[in-house]
């Protein structure tokens, strides 16, 4: 149904800036072309100036260029993994899908906050880019948390991840995750939160807590409340206790994610 002019309906700042991008060129299958990386120079400028950034033109550019592996395998492996994306133009995922930018502003702001030191400015920096991302995108990503390689984020709303959470490669989180700790008052410094293994994913509205260790190929479906340590290779379902699989079967993976067993 169209909305008539002066209805409820708007666009938020981000889409705004992004809406503009659309049209750009395609992804070559598995590399990035100049233009890709031209887009997200585009949305490195777009999340800075959500901010009114006062960090010039060149520190923004040198944030950018420290963070293009990781800002780039990302983006492939989001566009490889997720089918609703993966027949797309580049510039679709790049502009629309809140996710990526979510992901993407957490690498600049992490990347920011790591060699930030004393300066009061640049953490300022980092932590403004991380509420932008929030504000827009209902996923919470704090600055300093460890995350490793093509990481990717699916739906996403309302997914936080805490401050000394420690995520490894090739991990797949979906929406309504919690990362957090045990303690919501007057918790201590140091580690709190969980750290995830390489190739771990996480369904919908699972909460995992406190400073526990998620082994390697792990699977955790939707619904459930971690707080011990899940051993290696262990799918988890709401309502049942550890089922040790080994390496998580793609024929499993329909069943484990409708919570059906």
């Amino acid at each position: 149904m169209a909305h008539k002019k002066g209805g409820p309906f708007t666009l938020n700042p981000l889409t705004k800036r992004c809406s503009a991008m659309y049209n750009l060129r395609p992804l070559a299958r598995s590399t990035l072309e100049q233009s890709t990386f031209d887009l997200l120079r585009c949305l490195a400028k777009i999340a800075f100036d959500l901010i009114h950034s006062s960090l010039d033109t060149r520190t923004q550019q040198m944030t950018l260029d420290a963070v293009k592996e990781e800002i780039s395998t990302d983006l492939l492996a989001y566009h490889e993994r997720d089918p609703s994306v993966r027949h797309k133009p580049i510039s679709c995922l790049v502009s629309v899908y809140s996710t990526y930018f979510a992901i993407f502003s957490y690498r600049l702001s992490h990347q920011l906050i790591r060699h930030a030191g004393d300066d009061e400015g640049t953490t300022r920096e980092a932590m403004h880019l991380s509420f932008a991302a929030r504000s827009n995108t209902g996923i919470e990503i704090h600055p300093e948390a460890l995350i490793g390689k093509r990481f990717v984020i699916d739906h996403g709303w309302g997914t936080v991840i805490g401050q000394t959470v420690e995520i490894g490669d090739d991990c797949y989180l979906l929406n309504n995750i919690t990362l957090g700790g045990r303690d919501v008052a007057d918790a201590h410094d140091g580690k709190r939160h969980p750290t995830i293994g390489d190739r771990v994913q996480i369904c919908a509205r699972a909460k995992v807590f406190g400073p526990i260790i998620v082994g390697d190929d792990c699977f955790i479906g939707p619904d459930v409340t971690l707080t011990e340590d899940l051993a290696r290779g262990t799918t988890l379902l709401h309502g049942r206790g550890p089922v040790v699989t080994g390496t998580f079967r793609e024929a499993e993976r329909t069943p484990a994610l409708a919570g059906l067993s």
